[in-house]
C-alpha cells in the first residue's frame, strides 16, 4: 500500500468502532493492510440473504439499504451509525448498494470479532470495565442502547447457524433432492446425529433403525425435519461466556426444555396444532430473556442485583422476543409467542368471546403452568392456573384440568425421551 494512504487510514481507522479502543501498534498494522476501494452509483456492496464474512465501511458518500419488503434508508457520513459496520446482521437483512458515488474499506468479520474481543481484555476485565452503566429501573436505558446498537450494527442478534437457514430454505424449494438435504445436513455433525437420534426415537421410531441422515429424514418427513433442526439450532444459542449470567441462562434453558416437551404432548391431542410447530414455540417462548443475557453483563445495576434483573427481563423479554423472531424471519404467530408468552393475562378482557382462537402462545402457557407447576425454583413465579386466560380457553375447547393431568401423565415416556433427546 502506498505510504500516503497507510499514513491517511492511520488517522481515519480511529474514527470508527473497534479501531478506536486499539494500540496504536496494532492499528499500524492494520493500516497497511487496509485498502480504501472506489465503486460507482448503484454499486453492490451485498445482497438480501447473503452469509459473506467481509464487514464494510463507509469512508464517503452515501449507501441505500434495502429490505425484503422494499422499505430503504440510507447511511451517509452524516449519521452516526457510520461510525460501525455496514448492517452487521446475518443473513444480511438488507441488500446495500451505493447511492452515490463512494469510497469504503472492508475487513474480514472474524478480525473485527476478533478485535472487539481483544479490546474488551479479558472476560472478568469485561464485567469490571463495560459494566459502567445502568439498565434503569423498567430497563428503559438498557433497551434504548440495545436499539442504537442493533440499528447501527454494532450489536449483533445471535443468528441460527448458516446450515440451520440453508436446510429450511432447500426444504422450501419445490425441486429439491433429498440426497442433497442430506449432504446439507451431514455437513453440521451436531444436526446430523440429532436428526438421527430423533428418527430413532420413541415418537418416531419405525420398523427399522435409522443409521443415516437420509433414512432419518425419510422417516421424520420434510416438515418435521425442518422444524427439528430449527429447534436444535436454537437451543444451541442458549449459552454466555459470563459467569455471572450463567445460572440463569441455564435456568431459562430448562424452562424451555420443559415448556417444549409439554408443548409437543399438549398438540398432539389439540385440533389444528402441529406437534413440531409446538415444539419449537415452547423452545424460543424466552428467547428475549436469552438475548438480554448476552446483552446485559455491561450494567452493572444487573449484574449486581438479581432483582433488578428479574424486574428487567419481565418488561423486555416480550419486546426483545419480538425483535429477534422478526429478524430469523419467523411466521407471526411465533413473533407473538415470544412477545406475549411472558404476559399471563394477555386477553384477559376478551375471555367470554367465544371466537377468540386458542394459539400457539395459549398453548406455550398452558404447557409452562402445568411442566412448571412441581418444580420447586419456578412453581412461586407461576399465577393461579384458573387466573390464567389461555387455561380458561383451553376449558372451553372442551378439555377439561383432569383431561389434561392424564394427557401428561400417560406421556411421561415421551416427555422424557424429547428431553434427553434436546439435551
Amino acid at each position: 500500500m502506498p505510504k500516503a494512504e497507510a499514513s491517511l487510514l492511520k488517522v481515519l481507522l480511529p474514527k470508527y468502532s473497534p479501531f478506536d479502543n486499539i494500540d496504536s501498534s496494532l492499528l499500524e498494522t492494520l493500516a497497511d493492510d487496509i485498502e480504501i476501494k472506489t465503486a460507482e452509483t448503484g454499486f453492490t456492496l451485498f445482497e438480501s440473504g447473503d452469509f459473506d464474512s467481509t464487514e464494510y465501511y463507509l469512508v464517503s458518500g452515501s449507501v441505500s439499504l434495502i429490505a425484503r419488503d422494499g422499505r430503504e434508508n440510507t447511511i451517509s457520513m452524516s449519521n452516526s451509525s457510520a461510525r460501525f459496520p455496514i448492517a452487521r446482521l446475518r443473513p444480511r437483512m438488507y441488500t446495500a448498494k451505493a447511492a452515490t458515488a463512494i469510497h469504503y474499506f472492508v475487513i474480514g468479520a472474524s478480525v473485527l470479532d476478533e478485535l472487539q474481543r481483544s479490546s474488551r481484555g479479558s472476560e472478568n476485565d469485561l464485567v469490571m470495565t463495560e459494566t459502567k452503566q445502568n439498565a434503569g429501573i423498567d430497563g428503559g436505558s438498557l433497551l434504548y442502547e440495545f436499539e442504537q446498537e442493533l440499528n447501527s450494527g454494532r450489536f449483533v442478534l445471535p443468528s441460527l447457524p448458516e446450515v440451520a437457514f440453508r436446510i429450511r430454505e432447500l426444504i422450501d424449494k419445490p425441486d429439491f433432492h433429498m440426497m442433497d438435504l442430506a449432504k446439507l445436513v451431514n455437513t453440521d455433525a451436531a444436526i446430523a446425529a440429532k436428526l438421527i437420534k430423533a428418527g430413532n426415537s420413541v415418537m418416531y421410531r419405525g420398523v427399522n433403525h435409522c443409521d443415516d441422515t437420509l433414512a432419518a429424514i425419510a422417516r421424520l418427513g420434510l416438515i418435521t425435519t425442518k422444524q427439528l433442526v430449527t429447534s436444535f439450532a436454537v437451543l444451541a444459542l442458549f449459552k454466555t461466556k459470563s459467569s455471572v449470567f450463567k445460572n440463569r441462562m441455564e435456568r431459562a434453558w430448562r424452562v424451555s426444555m420443559i415448556t417444549s416437551s409439554y408443548s409437543y404432548i399438549l398438540a398432539k391431542h389439540l385440533p389444528g396444532f402441529n406437534e413440531e410447530e409446538a415444539l419449537l414455540a415452547g423452545l424460543i417462548h424466552n428467547i428475549g430473556e436469552v438475548v438480554l443475557l448476552t446483552y446485559a453483563e455491561r450494567f452493572s445495576d444487573l449484574a449486581n442485583d438479581e432483582d433488578q434483573l428479574n424486574m428487567v427481563i419481565n418488561n423486555l423479554r416480550g419486546r426483545l422476543g419480538e425483535m429477534v423472531l422478526k429478524e430469523w424471519g419467523f411466521g407471526q404467530e411465533l413473533i407473538t409467542v415470544g412477545k406475549e408468552s411472558g404476559n399471563w393475562h394477555r386477553e384477559a378482557d376478551t375471555t367470554d368471546d367465544e371466537s377468540l382462537k386458542f394459539d400457539y402462545c395459549d398453548l406455550v402457557q398452558v404447557a409452562m403452568l402445568y411442566g412448571c407447576k412441581d418444580d420447586a425454583e419456578f412453581s412461586s413465579t407461576l399465577p393461579q392456573m384458573d387466573s390464567v386466560p389461555a387455561f380458561n380457553k383451553l376449558k372451553k375447547r372442551q378439555i377439561s384440568p383432569e383431561q389434561v393431568d392424564t394427557i401428561i401423565e400417560e406421556a411421561q415416556e415421551q416427555i422424557t425421551e424429547l428431553q434427553q433427546m434436546f439435551s
